[in-house]
């Protein structure tokens, strides 16, 4: 090699090793995330409790066998969208869990939506149409309305396959009230239906659908009949959520920057001594988020614009001293770990995000970026040392250990064909490959 390029690569080298030990930003236009979500689907009835059974024209429809059907459909559309998580209440079809419970499983999911699906029942043949029962909104309001949200996706999907709506003033919503005198913590009525009521108690968004009538003939024959008909309901509920889960996360990136300020002779930022202050219309801001149009800042109780890590209304930021006191956005390497902020400045905590390139990222409680083995939410990961899970095959110690491609969680206590006409490798519960040497 001659000096020049023994030169040039040593000031290459030297600018690689000082940019990785600069804290450093990574806007957000850069590299975009998506949060993962996560769904709990639940099969209604289950075990023992087969729910409603009709008869018509010598075919016998049993509600707990339809809502299986359904569940799972749905499970299978879901699980092509990496940036959504998806669980069941129920491990078979032969299972039997408590309405409680199966809340109680969501919770333990840290589920962003429970979906129990079912199919309606009524004692006349002429009731048709779906439904989707939600809260009342006598506690915790705000769940009524993210209830209410995700069902008229529901209603609009199942309206593609001809199901008629029901409660039509109510765009196909249906409440009920409990009728024994419970009543939620604030003293208000309580709902009526266990699954809807115990997720408001948990304060987490849960619906009951209801599909069509097992009752009626004509929905029975054009929507439970087949396979092919109960696969149809599973994808559009699937369709619905991932539409759900769309609007929620515009929602996120949105709500706080209804109030971005537009600098004029009376707003703007203004030096006073050595702090920087911002005014709307002549009044100086205190102790409040700023959303400009090159970014967000926050001024302190005294309106001085404030610097460093800053909790605010339960969100976490980080305003950059070296950006002028814009909140960070992307990822920001700190001597403490990285992190990550969403658009608004906002730290991501407990989650994972998947990259633009389908890189898997998983992010602690703490708001730090995992590395190395990590387990999140009931699974293990390898995360390398670029920070995303590592997906495929590794060799540690000895030992192989394999990742879905898509996932990146390991696979474990399980036999898995990694193609067509390959041997099965076995993985134990330490998810060590027992075959492969």
């Amino acid at each position: 090699m001659g000096k020049k390029k023994r030169w040039m690569a040593a000031v290459l080298c030297l600018a690689m090793l000082v940019t990785a030990a600069v804290p450093s930003t990574v806007n957000a236009a850069t590299e975009k995330f998506t949060e993962k979500k996560v769904v709990v689907l639940d099969p209604g009835h289950g075990g023992y409790d087969s729910g409603a059974a009709e008869v018509h024209n010598g075919q016998q429809y049993i509600e707990a066998e339809i809502n299986w059907k359904i569940a799972r459909y749905t499970m299978q559309e879901l699980q092509k969208y990496p940036n959504i998580e998806v669980h069941m209440t129920r491990n078979n079809q032969n299972q039997f869990v408590g309405l409680v419970d199966r809340v109680l499983i969501a919770k333990s999911y840290q589920a962003d939506l429970l979906v129990s699906q079912h199919i309606n029942s009524a004692d006349t043949p002429y009731a048709k149409g779906a439904s989707v029962l939600v809260s009342s909104g006598t506690y915790r309001p705000y769940l009524a309305e993210t209830e209410k949200l995700f069902g008229r996706y529901v209603i609009d999907e199942l309206g593609k396959l001809g199901i008629s709506k029901r409660f039509s003033a109510q765009g196909g919503m249906e409440y009920r009230l409990s009728s024994d005198g419970s009543v939620y913590p604030n003293g208000a009525r309580r709902d009526y239906y266990a699954i809807v009521a115990q997720s408001v108690q948990q304060d987490l968004p849960g619906v009951i659908i209801e599909h069509a009538f097992v009752s009626s003939p004509s929905d029975a024959y054009n929507f439970f009949r087949t396979n092919s008909q109960l696969k149809k309901l599973g994808q559009a509920d699937a369709r619905a959520i991932v539409r759900y889960f769309n609007r929620i996360r515009s929602q996120e990136q949105s709500k706080d920057t209804s109030d971005t300020v537009t600098s004029n002779q009376k707003n703007g930022w203004k030096k006073v001594g050595s702090n920087m202050r911002y005014y709307i219309n002549g009044v100086r801001q205190k102790n409040r988020v700023l959303h400009l149009k090159d970014g967000t800042y926050y001024v302190d109780k005294n309106g001085n614009r404030a610097y460093g890590w800053k909790t605010i209304n339960g969100n976490c930021y980080f305003f950059d001293k070296r950006n002028d006191g814009k909140a960070s956005v992307g990822w920001l390497t700190r001597p403490s770990g990285v992190f990550c902020f969403n658009a608004n400045g906002i730290r991501y905590e407990n989650t994972q995000l998947i990259s633009t390139s389908g890189k898997i990222y998983i992010i602690g409680s703490d708001g730090k970026r995992c590395s190395g083995w990590t387990n999140y939410r009931g699974e293990r990961y390898y995360i390398n040392n670029r920070g995303y899970a590592h997906t495929g095959w590794l060799r540690r110690g000895g030992k192989w250990y394999c990742f879905d491609k898509k996932k990146g969680a390991m696979y474990r206590n399980r036999t898995v064909k990694m193609d067509p006409g390959q041997i099965n490798y076995k993985f134990d519960r330490r998810g060590v490959c027992t075959n492969r040497k």
